[in-house]
């Protein structure tokens, strides 16, 4: 699924970044392209014109500046005085013959005849026609004179150039687009592998949850099913497997309230009640509240509070009474018989931290940051009672849902210390 995700991606980065690059492309081809063009029509123009102003003005023109105009601007001349051909033009080529040619479809198409004197002092035409199976740009100037003197200019110049640069231009432009695009691909299949790998993670974090939690439910409700079948067939022992049943229905409840709250993830923040709490005040409540459970449990229950009052908190209390008894209770089971635990309350900056401080094996520094995970198990605590591996990551969703940070260091003297820090409210 996730490969196909990533094709997908891959497709669509590449048709979007990839459009944008021909049409790039294209614009720069177009815009050169016809910049080569003007250019060699302005040439053209310009030498035409040149040669019209040295003949109308030295009444003369030199062979060898011809030939040097003609290599220089790739064209070709007929150059005629009273239809009579120039001695620079009678050369036995193709040139001459394609001139020819030019000069018959001045007359045909345009009506102007270099050897008949032009009805008008100047004429002149400009087009571009095709000779065996060559295309070719042609201007025609005829000039007459008041004493019956006439001259006539034709000048062709082959756009055979122009068209051999148009396909290595376009060759070019397209080897550009195929690479740029091969390596547009290449990015986007890059990125999106980036992209969706959060989302494999994700994907796999969640079936490992459901997996774990399948495992999970699955032993309670084996224990239910057995007790009531045996309730069934031993009904003088029912009450007891009642009881029985009702303990694990009630560890299943406390599972499932777990994993629900796990699974509401940034919802959970959407349904926080935040009042103004006084961080010293309560923290003593909570101590009073939890010194029946500790003195059960045959832990002491000690308080560290510091001189002056820390600021205020916003946070939703009995979500925080909540997380402060999944510390406490974790500190209690780990905690050796006659130990004591402790409840700190100290300030850093603007923010307030509450530890809760247990003097038993302390947690290896491999496991300081896998114990927040769900379903993550250490070593079993001192009374064996069995839990789920929930509690911790619970305790770590309701700090981030408060905005706060959750931790564990090694205690002084042995022991796991146990801190959430809290933004200070305003």
């Amino acid at each position: 699924m996730l490969r196909r995700l990533r094709i997908r991606i891959t497709l669509l980065a590449a048709l979007l970044t990839g459009g944008v690059l021909v049409c790039t492309l294209l614009f720069a081809f177009t815009v050169t392209r016809r910049q080569y063009l003007d250019n060699r029509r302005a040439a053209f123009a310009e030498a035409v014109a040149q040669l019209q102003y040295q003949w109308d003005r030295y009444d003369r023109l030199e062979g060898d500046w011809l030939a040097q105009l003609e290599a220089q601007t790739g064209m070709r001349l007929l150059l005629t005085e009273n239809g009579q051909p120039l001695l620079h033009t009678l050369r036995a080529d193709e040139d001459t013959r394609v001139l020819f040619a030019a000069a018959r479809r001045a007359a045909e198409q345009r009506g102007l005849d270099i050897g008949t004197p032009p009805l008008t002092g100047s004429q002149n035409a400009d087009f571009t026609y095709s000779e065996k199976g060559g295309d070719y740009r042609c201007a025609v100037r005829m000039e007459g004179t008041a004493g019956g003197r006439w001259t006539s200019l034709v000048a062709v110049q082959s756009l055979a150039p122009e068209q051999v640069y148009t396909l290595r231009l376009a060759a070019l432009f397209g080897l550009a687009a195929a690479v740029g695009g091969g390596g547009l691909a290449l990015a986007g299949w890059f990125v999106a592998g980036r992209a969706v790998r959060p989302v494999g993670r994700a994907i796999d974090e969640q079936q490992r949850f459901l997996s774990a939690a399948s495992h999970e439910l699955r032993t309670p409700l084996a224990v239910i099913r057995a007790n009531a079948g045996a309730a069934l067939h031993r009904p003088d022992q029912a009450q007891t497997y009642l009881s029985v049943i009702d303990g694990e229905a009630q560890r299943m409840g406390a599972l499932v309230d777990e994993l629900l709250l796990l699974s509401a993830g940034a919802s959970a923040r959407a349904r926080l009640r935040p009042e103004r709490l006084e961080p010293d005040t309560f923290l003593l409540d909570f101590a009073e509240g939890m010194e029946p459970l500790a003195r059960e449990k045959g832990r002491e229950l000690r308080m560290c509070l510091p001189r002056e009052a820390p600021p205020p908190v916003q946070a939703d209390g009995y979500r925080l009474r909540q997380l402060l008894t999944i510390l406490l209770d974790n500190a209690l089971r780990f905690a050796p018989a006659g130990s004591a635990v402790e409840l700190r309350l100290t300030e850093k900056g603007r923010r307030v931290r509450f530890w809760v401080t247990d003097h038993g094996p302390g947690v290896p520094d491999r496991d300081k940051q896998r114990i927040f995970r769900r379903f993550a198990r250490g070593h079993e605590a001192e009374d064996g009672a069995r839990h789920y591996g929930l509690g911790l990551a619970v305790a770590a969703e309701l700090a981030a849902l408060h905005s706060g940070r959750l931790w564990v260091e090694d205690a002084p003297g042995g022991g796991a210390a146990f801190c959430l820090e809290l933004p200070a409210g305003r």
